[in-house]
C-alpha cells in the first residue's frame, strides 16, 4: 500500500533498524535553535564556532548549503584560534617579563641597602651632604613642648538631678583631659579632688550631691606627664 501523506517511507534492515530520511515528523513539536553563548568568552565562543560546521559536515544530506559555507566558517575559526593563542602566549610572556622586572628591582633594592649605611657613614648625618647623594632625610618630629593652660570652661546642669555638665575651649595636641573638683574651699589645695577624664572638649559628671556648691576645673594631657597644661581656672555651680 502506497504511504499516506504525512507518513515516513522508511525499510527495515537486517539487523532490525528501522532507516528512512533524516527530517522531522510532520507534526513534532518544534523548537527553536540556540546559542547559549551570552557573556560567553573567546574560548567558548571558538568551540562552538568549530562545532557548528562540523555538524553541517557530518549530516551533509541534511545541511545541504551551509550558511556561511564551511569554507568561510572554518577559515573564521582558524583565525579566531590563532588570535587567542597569541594572547595565551603574549599573557605568559608578560607573566615572565613581570616576574623578571620585580627580580631585577630587588637587585636594585639590595644595593641601596648597601648605599645607605656608607652615605649615612660618610655624611656623619649632615643633611647637606646627604642630599649630595640624591636621598631624602627622615624628617624629625616636632616636640609637643608644655601645652597650654584650657580656656573657657563652663557648667551648666544636667538633665538629671546630682549630674553636671562641663565644656571648654579644645586644646590643639591634647591626649585627653584630667578633671578635679572642689566642694569646699577653692583656694586650698588639699580641698581638689581628682575625677574621671575625658577625651573631648565636655563632659558630664554624675552622682554629686544636689544642693551643693560645686568647683570644677580641667587641664590638658600631653603624651609626656611633664607636658600637661596648667590647670584652667575654676568655675562654679549649684548642684541641681
Amino acid at each position: 500500500m502506497a504511504p499516506e501523506v504525512g507518513q515516513w517511507n522508511v525499510s527495515s534492515g537486517n539487523d532490525g533498524s528501522v532507516r528512512g530520511p533524516a527530517r522531522p515528523q510532520p507534526g513534532a513539536n518544534k523548537m527553536k535553535a540556540v546559542l547559549n553563548l551570552n557573556n560567553a568568552n573567546a574560548e567558548e565562543v571558538l568551540r562552538v564556532g568549530k562545532n557548528v560546521p562540523k555538524g553541517f559536515s557530518d549530516n551533509p544530506t541534511v545541511f545541504t548549503s551551509p550558511d556561511p559555507p564551511l569554507v568561510t566558517s572554518s577559515a573564521h575559526t582558524a583565525d579566531l584560534d590563532a588570535k587567542i593563542s597569541a594572547v595565551t602566549t603574549a599573557a605568559q610572556a608578560h607573566t615572565a617579563a613581570v616576574l623578571a622586572r620585580d627580580a631585577s628591582a630587588a637587585v636594585v633594592m639590595a644595593d641601596l641597602n648597601v648605599s645607605l649605611p656608607y652615605v649615612q657613614k660618610v655624611s656623619g648625618g649632615d643633611p647637606v651632604i646627604i642630599a649630595k647623594a640624591n636621598l631624602d632625610t627622615k624628617v624629625q618630629p616636632t616636640p609637643v613642648g608644655k601645652l597650654p593652660q584650657v580656656q573657657n570652661l563652663s557648667l551648666t546642669t544636667g538633665d538629671t538631678p546630682g549630674t553636671v555638665d562641663s565644656h571648654w575651649n579644645s586644646v590643639s595636641g591634647s591626649h585627653g583631659y584630667e578633671h578635679m573638683h572642689c566642694t569646699g574651699d577653692p583656694t586650698v589645695e588639699a580641698n581638689w579632688t581628682m575625677v574621671a577624664g575625658s577625651t573631648g572638649s565636655k563632659a558630664s559628671h554624675t552622682g554629686l550631691t544636689s544642693g551643693t556648691r560645686l568647683w570644677s576645673r580641667v587641664r590638658a594631657k600631653a603624651p609626656k606627664t611633664v607636658n600637661n597644661g596648667p590647670w584652667s581656672q575654676p568655675a562654679t555651680i549649684i548642684v541641681p
